[in-house]
């Protein structure tokens, strides 16, 4: 667990676990919730090596987390292909069997009931609303969360604010009083050019997200003390 560099403004998760308490929280999905987003990764170099090429760290870096359109326009271009072909060969591997091996992330579906149980939650992600809702049925969180936001309910996705936005706004909260919770460096700008109060959660090797607060866990044992001590106000 660390705190945010010194750039950031200061924050209520400054001091942890903080005595703010949000009005509304908002999850991403993938990498944080559960582990498609690794998955995801690994089709994507799997599909690059059996091209010949491979992404730099760096490039890696950028696109973790964007939207599959901004990736599979990057994946074309290293493999001298149609974008559309490109997209149409990854996302139809990656549907294929999306629904069949669903890996929560360690403490991820009980922070998130636990949260529910107090404060209104919802579900922001980049994924297409048909494999958002196959995740989060699979995940047995479709009638516990809110609300939940797909690439197409906005104009932009992450790392745009236009998702947090939105989920804020499902929720009848001001983004000042919400908390987000991210994995991703992509994310975790899209919630903070929101407004949102932050704790990143990185779970993808070489993701260093900005953020107020970081934990290595949703296991970690301040968070769930600190969520224990909010009111119910459902």
């Amino acid at each position: 667990m660390s705190s945010a560099p010194d750039t950031l403004p200061a924050s209520p998760l400054d001091a942890w676990p903080p005595t703010w308490t949000p009005a509304a929280v908002v999850f991403d999905c993938d990498g944080l919730l559960v582990d498609t987003e690794g998955q995801w990764v690994a089709l994507q170099d799997d599909y690059l090596a059996r091209h010949g090429t491979a992404l730099s760290p760096a490039e890696r870096r950028r696109i973790t987390g964007r939207a599959a359109e901004t990736v599979i326009s990057a994946l074309a271009e290293l493999v001298g292909k149609d974008p559309f072909q490109v997209g149409e060969e990854l996302l139809d591997a990656h549907r294929a069997h999306i629904g069949d091996r669903l890996t929560p992330l360690p403490g991820a579906l009980e922070i998130l009931r636990e949260i529910a149980a107090r404060r209104p939650v919802a579900v922001a992600s980049n994924s297409p609303r048909d494999m958002l809702d196959t995740k989060l049925a699979g995940l047995g969180i479709a009638d516990v969360i809110d609300a939940s936001i797909a690439i197409e309910d906005v104009a932009e996705g992450k790392p745009a604010p236009d998702m947090y936005l939105a989920a804020a706004r499902a929720l009848g909260a001001d983004p000042a009083d919400c908390l987000a919770f991210e994995d991703s460096e992509t994310g975790a700008e899209a919630a903070l050019a929101a407004g949102l109060h932050l704790i990143a959660v990185p779970s993808i090797p070489g993701q260093e997200p900005r953020a107020p607060r970081r934990l290595t866990t949703l296991e970690d044992p301040h968070l769930t003390a600190w969520i224990n001590t909010w009111e119910v106000r459902r």
